[in-house]
């Protein structure tokens, strides 16, 4: 199945080197689950990390449906 892979800020440097932009499609297995994804594109995968899938707050175990848009980037801190 097919998904989209969003990695935003410093986390764009995992993206496959063809990658235009700050996304791209990737073809997973069915059943797939976040923490699986992301570490085949060696991205942290703790509390250093904020992981959206389709605009809303994911877990690392949640399970990717076709066409969804996995997002990651990493979490800072300020104020």
């Amino acid at each position: 199945m097919i998904i989209n892979l969003k990695l935003l800020a410093l986390y764009r440097k995992y993206l496959p080197a063809e990658t235009q932009g700050s996304a791209c499609q990737i073809e997973i297995g069915q059943g797939s689950v976040v923490r699986h994804v992301l570490e085949s594109y060696s991205i942290p995968v703790d509390e250093s990390s904020v992981i959206l899938i389709n605009g809303h707050a994911a877990t690392p175990e949640d399970i990717l449906a076709e066409g969804d848009v996995l997002c990651a980037f990493p979490s800072m801190a300020g104020g």
